[in-house]
C-alpha cells in the first residue's frame, strides 16, 4: 500500500514539474525570442531613418554650411550609435556578416558624403550608396523576422509536444488509479473476511482451520501468526483430559503431605485449595474453605485475616517474605516463617503478564525460636550475673588508687589502669548483650524527656574527651541555632550518639578532625558525626547496622552490636538512621528524630 500510494504520488508529482518546466521553458524562449529579434528590428529601423535623414540633409538646396554640418552630424551620431547597439545584439547566423559589410559600406558613404560640396547637383554614387545600405538593413531586418517566424514554429511544436506527452502520462496515471481502485479493495477487504470466517470456525472449536495467504506483507504475518494460534490450540485440545486429572492429583499429594501450611487463592480471593496443616491451624476442614470467598471467611476467623493481609491490601506486587509471626493457640505460641507467592501467567503474544492467584506458605519455626529464645535469656542472665564481679574489680581498682591504704609503684599503677581498661571494655560488651537481648525479647522501653539537642551532644562529648585528648583531634562543631526542645529519650540518644563519637575516634587519625552537626531538616533534627578516617568499602555500608557485622579486615574491638542497637533505639522512637561513606575520605554517621 505503501508502494502504490508512493506511485500515485510519484505521478501526479511528474505531471506537475513536466508541465511547469515546459511552460516555463516556452514562456522564457518566447520573451527571450521578441526582445532580441525586436530590439535588432527596431536598430535597422532607426539607422534606416537615420540614413534618410542625410540624404534629406545631402539633397536639400539654398542651405547653410553651418547648418548642413550639424545635422549632418546628428544623423550621422545616431546611425553609429545604433549600429554599435546592433553589434552587442548579433543573435541570427549571417548577421554578423551583413553588418561587418554594412560598417564597410557606411564609412565609405559618410567619408563621400563629408567631401561632397554644396551644390545642387547630387552625385548619383551617393544615391546608389545609400540604396545600398539601405539593402544591407532590410537583409538584417528581414533575417530576425523569418528567426521569429522559426522560432515561432518551434515554440509552437515544444507546447504540442509537451501536450502530448502530458496525454499520455495521464492516461497511463488514469489506468493505474483505475486498476488500483477496482483491485486494492479486494486486496484489503478478501483478508479480512477470510479471518473473519476462520474466528468464527475457531469459535465453534473447528481447530483445523488456516488462512491461506503467502504474501510478505503485513497480512502474510497475521496469517502466519493466526495459523500458529490455531495449531497450538489444535495440541491443547488434543491433550488428553485423564493426564491433566493425573497431574493434578499428583500435586494436591504433594501439597497435601508437606509439613508446611499452604493456602492458595485466584486472583478474585476465592480459595483454591488448602493442606491439612492449614486447616489444623485455624480450624476449619477442607469443604469449609475451599471455594469460598477468603474476606467473607476472615470475619469468621481473625487469623486467616491475618494471613490474608496483605492479599486483601494489594500490596503484593512480587514474592513476599515476612518476618516470623506468632500464633497463640491452645494456649502456647507458635511461630511461623510466612511467604506470600505471587502466582503469575505470562501472555506469550506480547510478553505481559497476568496475576492468577497467590500461595501463602506459613513455615513452622516454632522449636528454633524458642531456641533462640532461651539463647537470649541465657545471654542476660549470665550478662547481669558477669556485671557483679566486674564491677566489684572496679571498685577494688578504685580502692587501690585511694593513697590511705598504700601507695603503689610505676607498674602496680600501669598494670592497674590495664585491669580497668580491659573492666571498662568488658562492662560496655555485657551492656550490649543485655540491649539486644531486651530488643529481640520486646522489653526495650522508650522513656521520653524532652531536651535540647546541643545538650545531648554535650553530654555524649563528656562521656568521650579521654580519647579525644589521647588523639588530639579537633572536634569541630556546627549547630543551626534556635532549635526548638526535642521529645526523646535522653540515655539511649545519648548512648548512641557516644557509639558515632566512639566509632568516629577509633578510626580517626592521631591530630585529625572530627565535625559534630545538628540541623533541621523535612520535619526532623538530624544528628550526624563525620570523621576523617579510612571510609567504609560500599558492599560493607549495606550490612553495616546488622547484629555481630563488623567490617573486613578491622582491627580494633569489639562485639559488631553497638550500630544494630543504635538503630533499634533510634527507630523505636521514631526516627530514621543512616551512613555515607568514601574510600579514603572519611564517613558521616547520622539519625534524624521527628519534631514532637
Amino acid at each position: 500500500m505503501r508502494i502504490v500510494l508512493f506511485l500515485l504520488f510519484a505521478a501526479i508529482t511528474l505531471l506537475g514539474v513536466l508541465g511547469s518546466y515546459h511552460l516555463e521553458k516556452a514562456a522564457k524562449d518566447s520573451v527571450a525570442m521578441l526582445h532580441d529579434n525586436h530590439q535588432t528590428m527596431n536598430y535597422t529601423r532607426e539607422m534606416s531613418l537615420a540614413l534618410n535623414h542625410v540624404f534629406y540633409v545631402v539633397s536639400l538646396q539654398n542651405t547653410s554650411a553651418f547648418w548642413r554640418r550639424v545635422e549632418l552630424r546628428k544623423a550621422f551620431g545616431k546611425f553609429e550609435r545604433y549600429m554599435e547597439l546592433q553589434f552587442q545584439n548579433i543573435t541570427e547566423e549571417g548577421e554578423k556578416n551583413l553588418m561587418v559589410q554594412l560598417r564597410k559600406d557606411y564609412e565609405n558613404f559618410k567619408e563621400r558624403i563629408n567631401s561632397f560640396p554644396a551644390s545642387d547637383d547630387f552625385s548619383t554614387k551617393i544615391y546608389m550608396q545609400s540604396i545600398y545600405i539601405q539593402g544591407i538593413l532590410e537583409n538584417v531586418y528581414d533575417l530576425n523576422k523569418k528567426a521569429i517566424l522559426q522560432r515561432t514554429k518551434k515554440a509552437n511544436r515544444s507546447a504540442d509536444e509537451v501536450t502530448l506527452v502530458m496525454i499520455i502520462l495521464g492516461f497511463f496515471f488514469f489506468i493505474f488509479a483505475l486498476a488500483a481502485m477496482l483491485y486494492f479493495p479486494h486486496y484489503i477487504a478478501d483478508p479480512i473476511n477470510e479471518l473473519t470466517q476462520s474466528i468464527n470456525q475457531i469459535a465453534r472449536k473447528d481447530y483445523t482451520q488456516r488462512l491461506k495467504i503467502n504474501s510478505g506483507d503485513e497480512f502474510g504475518q497475521m496469517a502466519r501468526s493466526f495459523n500458529l494460534m490455531a495449531q497450538k490450540l489444535e495440541e491443547f485440545d488434543n491433550i488428553n483430559v485423564d493426564q491433566i486429572l493425573a497431574e493434578k492429583k499428583r500435586i494436591e499429594t504433594i501439597i497435601s503431605g508437606m509439613n508446611e501450611a499452604i493456602i492458595g487463592l485466584d486472583n478474585r480471593k476465592v480459595i483454591l485449595f488448602s493442606n491439612p496443616p492449614v486447616q489444623k491451624l485455624v480450624g476449619m476442614a477442607d469443604n469449609q474453605m475451599v471455594g469460598k470467598n477468603a474476606a467473607e471467611l476472615s470475619l469468621q476467623n481473625p487469623l486467616l485475616r491475618t494471613l490474608f493481609k496483605d492479599v486483601f491490601e494489594n500490596a503484593v506486587s512480587q514474592n513476599k517474605s515476612h518476618p516470623t509471626i506468632s500464633i497463640d493457640k491452645e494456649g502456647k505460641r507458635y511461630y511461623y516463617d510466612k511467604d506470600v507467592l505471587k502466582v503469575e501467567n505470562q501472555k506469550k503474544t506480547n510478553g505481559s503478564t497476568a496475576d492468577i492467584g497467590y500461595v501463602i506458605i506459613l513455615k513452622n519455626v516454632t522449636q528454633l525460636k524458642e531456641k533462640d529464645i532461651a539463647k537470649t535469656n541465657f545471654m542476660a542472665t549470665l550478662s547481669h550475673e558477669l556485671k557483679t564481679p566486674i564491677s566489684a574489680i572496679g571498685m577494688s581498682l578504685g580502692l587501690l588508687k585511694d593513697e590511705r591504704i598504700g601507695g603503689l609503684n610505676e607498674e602496680q599503677i600501669e598494670l592497674t589502669e590495664t585491669i580497668r581498661q580491659n573492666a571498662t571494655r568488658l562492662l560496655k560488651m555485657i551492656n550490649e548483650i543485655l540491649d539486644i537481648s531486651k530488643i529481640e525479647t520486646g522489653n526495650i522501653q522508650i522513656n521520653y524527656e524532652y531536651s535540647r539537642p546541643a545538650v545531648v551532644i554535650g553530654k555524649a562529648l563528656e562521656n568521650v574527651k579521654t580519647f579525644i585528648v589521647e588523639k588530639n583531634v579537633n572536634v569541630v562543631q556546627s549547630f543551626e541555632k534556635n532549635i526548638q526542645p526535642l521529645r526523646m529519650d535522653i540515655p539511649k540518644t545519648t548512648g548512641v550518639l557516644v557509639n558515632f563519637l566512639t566509632n568516629a575516634l577509633r578510626y580517626s587519625y592521631k591530630n585529625g578532625k572530627l565535625e559534630i552537626s545538628l540541623a533541621r531538616k523535612n520535619g526532623a533534627v538530624e544528628f550526624s558525626v563525620r570523621d576523617e578516617g579510612p571510609g567504609i568499602p560500599e558492599e560493607e555500608l549495606r550490612k553495616i547496622f546488622q547484629r555481630y557485622q563488623r567490617a573486613k579486615d578491622d582491627k580494633t574491638k569489639g562485639t559488631g552490636l553497638g550500630l544494630a542497637i543504635s538503630k533499634e533505639f533510634i527507630e523505636a522512637q521514631g526516627g530514621k538512621i543512616w551512613v555515607e561513606s568514601e574510600i579514603g575520605k572519611g564517613s558521616r554517621f547520622s539519625f534524624a528524630l521527628p519534631l514532637k
